[in-house]
């Protein structure tokens, strides 16, 4: 269209909104509007009625609601065609302007009419919206009454609810799960038995008989385990979660799979960390975590071997670091390994700065006489960073004395023995040891 075009039509459109919002007058408006007697009105020719759509729709498309809403407000008063009616309805109700929605439905209602349901509907949320809560549960009976859907039962067992008469809240929505038969509406269900109409069991035994004919639909069985978490029924959350994995295993339902898992992880961490290695290695699961459940179960063999494979599969600096340490600690005999530790600290300690591995590689270079001089420097480096670090204090005292340094060795040590309890047997050592040098 050309500019010259655009001009005259959005000339005209304007100039006639504005003459028609001067001789708007409406009157005041009974809420009862189904009392009224209103003669539907015959459609009227609108010669701006195309104009007028194009930019209604166009200020919807760019989200400039009020304007919009204006303009199908005047299309209907121009044409008598409800579809307008409605779209002004339906944007007053984004815009929450609720008053409007319940003025303009009341003015305009007529019964039997295709559009009736939409109003009838936008009007009660409408008087949900404003509070009105003996209106709202009329407006919804009527609904419910005149329209059997679904979403009406829902809408009046929402008011139900919002009036805390639970057990008609219940009813509504069972009607309207004998219609939709909806999966959501069922989890809302067996929640206000389980939580508001005291059918615990009920809620339960409903949820376990549609899991299982059903395939275990995640949302629903995710809401029985919770129940179970609730009630402490322990025994039965490890079934349902392996029944619901082995499912989503089988058939590769994912995410429901991923999220399961996760789940059953986290729930055997806590409980049984035994099982919990058993499940990730089954599943050949090699994660950061199951490098913690060994180490937390001292499983150290298994966790070099593991951090062997993350390091070659990620280049992680940290894993070739844990690697060399537990390679250490597993050694019977350490001398044979210190070459092949060092290189590995050597090589991570070349390109990351990390104070717990600087001063497990200055403890080694000193406690063996290797080279005490580069000790203490990678020592000192760490406590620059954890400068009340007891473990990287003793190190530093242990290389002071090594360094024949007995004084500053003593005060350091002291440090360490006046703060830990006095029963490590390194720690002995190294007290007895500087106080010896410090006579």
């Amino acid at each position: 269209m050309s500019s010259y075009k655009n001009y005259i039509i959005i000339s005209t459109l304007f100039l006639y909104l504005a003459g028609c919002a001067n001789s708007a007058n409406i009157e005041s408006i009974e809420n009862d509007f189904v009392k009224k007697t209103v003669v539907n009105p015959k459609v009227k020719y609108f010669n701006l009625e195309d104009p007028y759509i194009m930019y209604a729709i166009e200020y919807e498309n760019q989200e400039d609601y009020e304007s919009s809403r204006k303009i199908f407000l005047k299309l209907f008063e121009n044409t008598n065609k409800y579809e307008y009616l409605v779209e002004y309805l339906n944007l007053s109700f984004i815009l929450k302007d609720y008053e409007n929605v319940k003025k303009y439905v009341s003015l305009y209602m007529i019964e039997d009419i295709k559009e009736e349901e939409q109003m009838l509907r936008l009007y009660t949320f409408s008087l949900l919206k404003l509070n009105e809560k003996e209106e709202t549960l009329k407006y919804a009976k009527k609904l419910v009454n005149k329209f059997h859907h679904n979403s009406n039962h829902n809408l009046l067992a929402s008011v139900y609810f919002d009036l805390k008469e639970y057990m008609k809240a219940e009813e509504e929505f069972i009607k309207s799960y004998k219609i939709d038969n909806s999966i959501n509406t069922l989890q809302t269900i067996t929640n206000i038995q389980y939580y508001y109409t005291n059918k615990k069991e009920q809620s339960e035994k409903t949820i376990k008989e549609y899991i299982k004919k059903n395939f275990y639909p995640f949302t629903l069985s995710l809401q029985l385990l919770s129940f179970y978490e609730k009630d402490n029924k322990k025994e039965k959350i490890l079934p349902l979660l392996e029944k619901m994995h082995d499912y989503y295993k089988k058939n590769d339902i994912q995410p429901s799979l991923w999220e399961t898992q996760n789940l059953l992880i986290r729930y055997l961490v806590k409980e049984d960390k035994k099982k919990a290695i058993k499940f990730l290695e089954e599943n050949n699961i090699e994660s950061t975590l199951l490098l913690t459940l060994y180490k937390n179960t001292n499983e150290l063999k298994k966790a070099s071997e593991l951090l062997n494979g993350l390091y070659k599969e990620t280049n992680n600096l940290d894993f070739l670091a844990q690697q060399a340490i537990i390679e250490f600690e597993l050694a019977k005999n350490k001398k044979t390994v210190l070459t092949s530790v060092i290189a590995k600290l050597d090589k991570v300690l070349a390109k990351i700065s990390n104070p717990f591995y600087e001063n497990y590689l200055a403890y080694i270079l000193i406690d063996y006489d290797l080279d005490i001089q580069r000790g203490l420097v990678l020592v000192k480096k760490a406590l620059s960073v954890e400068p009340e670090n007891l473990a990287f204090i003793d190190t530093l005292a242990w290389g002071e004395y090594k360094d024949n340094d007995c004084k500053n060795a003593y005060i350091n040590m002291k440090k360490v023995i006046d703060n830990v309890k006095f029963d490590d047997d390194e720690i002995k050592l190294h007290w007895e040891k500087i106080k010896e040098c410090s006579k």
